[in-house]
């Protein structure tokens, strides 16, 4: 409780205005529980001066799952706490209950939507449906429902928020073995091997069962994730093994962040290391292209330099300036002809996103695959690129990168090729917005 009240005090204090905190579907419970989960809930609520967001659905879930409730939970819930109502379908599986969002909204959660009415008044609503996405007029029939609901009730928010209930959560025993941190940090290991912890309530079919679905459901975001950042890795090893992999990935670099965006970013390294795949030597390589473009949608982004602010310069100012690439931008060196597989497989497949209009199978290997290759991923008008790039540009560009002055990063490229075009190098890197203006040219243009 503590722990949750200090991280909604941060979360408020940085936006300087209250939050919502939703109650959630479970499929197991501690046998050391000392308070409901509602009971939590308006606790933190009382602490931080948050609100609540009510999940009716997730009420009748759990309901079902841990035969609770839902119409005391409703009940022990101040009048003037929450703030926004969620409905949702539900899946009945022979395990337990699940919250899929996939289906309708069930007449059993709609009666208790009533409940929640009559006692919150017309509060704001949300109908959530994430799986199995129906035509549009079946979504807004739902929407229809709830607002047929909400005028049959005939409450409105003013006349219902006047008082607030008192609520005193009930208290069970707190000599408790194991501690409660410790409970929480074996369920998080146990999601990562064969075994099933033994405090939860229930039969121990029952809840080995249903602690599968936790499982589950983390391996099924692994791929999913990974999936979305390399969709040629997948290509090439294939979906049913591509699975393995992530889960391997997964039990070695378990997502620290909460930006899921950031969880592949150690897959090459972890290729690299990985004996199923060693025989293939470029895959490491392709999991680095694949991260900078995954880098390059979700990059930072700053001033790039433009041609007025590049002539501006005399020769000497030239020279001396230090420019640095765009945070969307990185340089990359491959072994192997990376660059052209990768090439290969957005003609076979129609590239990112689109519909694939060829198989792996069709994609043309180059002739040898090994064969060094150096390129640029950027973001022109926030559109990523893979752009070809010579050694001398290559050069060029990763002394600008490592904070050297111009003409400096000039010179490493003519050692490497006398033929250096420095002209069109320049003009490479307007077009395709690779480098950011320095702050000290910003300035004086």
């Amino acid at each position: 409780l503590n722990l949750v009240c200090d991280r909604v005090d941060r979360v408020q204090q940085l936006l300087r205005r209250s939050i919502l905190l939703e109650n959630v579907s479970t499929y197991l419970r501690y046998q050391a529980d000392q308070m409901s989960e509602m009971q939590f809930l308006v606790a933190v609520a009382q602490r931080t001066g948050c609100g609540i967001l009510l999940d009716v659905n997730n009420l009748f879930v759990n309901q079902c799952n841990h035969h609770e409730s839902a119409i005391e939970a409703i009940a022990c819930v101040p009048k003037h706490m929450v703030g926004e109502i969620h409905l949702a379908g539900h899946l009945v599986t022979p395990d337990a209950v699940v919250d899929h969002h996939g289906d309708v909204v069930a007449d059993s959660v709609w009666e208790l939507y009533r409940t929640a009415l009559r006692r919150f008044g017309a509060v704001p609503t949300l109908v959530e449906w994430d799986t199995d996405v129906p035509p549009l007029a079946v979504l807004l029939g739902e929407a229809d429902k709830a607002r047929a609901l909400m005028l049959e009730v005939g409450v409105s928010r003013q006349a219902t928020n006047a008082h607030a209930d008192p609520i005193n959560p009930v208290m069970t025993d707190t000599s408790i073995e194991p501690p409660l941190d410790v409970i929480q940090c074996v369920f998080a290991e146990s999601l990562f091997s064969q075994t099933t912890p033994d405090f939860f309530r229930g039969e121990g079919g029952q809840f080995m069962a249903r602690f599968a679905q936790y499982r589950g459901n983390l391996m099924g975001i692994w791929e999913k994730t990974l999936a979305a950042s390399y969709p040629v890795l997948q290509q090439l090893v294939g979906e049913e093994f591509f699975s393995a992999l992530t889960r391997a990935y997964g039990h070695v670099h378990p997502s620290d962040n909460g930006d899921l965006n950031r969880f592949g970013a150690r897959f090459a390294d972890f290729l690299a290391q990985f004996p199923p795949v060693e025989q293939y030597e470029y895959f490491p390589d392709m999991a680095r292209l694949e991260w900078a473009l995954q880098r390059a949608y979700y990059s930072d982004d700053a001033a790039e330099l433009d041609a007025q602010a590049l002539t501006s310069l005399s020769a000497e100012q030239l020279d001396q300036t230090q420019f640095r690439l765009h945070p969307a931008c990185t340089l990359l060196r491959s072994e192997w002809a990376t660059f052209a597989i990768w090439r290969a497989h957005q003609i076979a497949t129609g590239g990112h996103g689109d519909e694939v209009t060829g198989a792996i199978s069709e994609i043309k290997f180059p002739d040898p695959l090994r064969q060094v290759g150096y390129a640029v991923v950027c973001r022109p008008n926030w559109k990523p690129l893979v752009e070809d790039l010579t050694p001398a540009g290559y050069a060029w560009l990763s002394e600008i990168d490592a904070g050297q002055p111009f003409g400096m990063a000039v010179d490493a490229a003519l050692a490497l090729d006398s033929g250096f075009d420095l002209r069109a190098s320049l003009q490479q890197c307007l077009a395709l917005q690779l480098l950011q203006m320095p702050i000290n040219l910003t300035c004086r243009v």
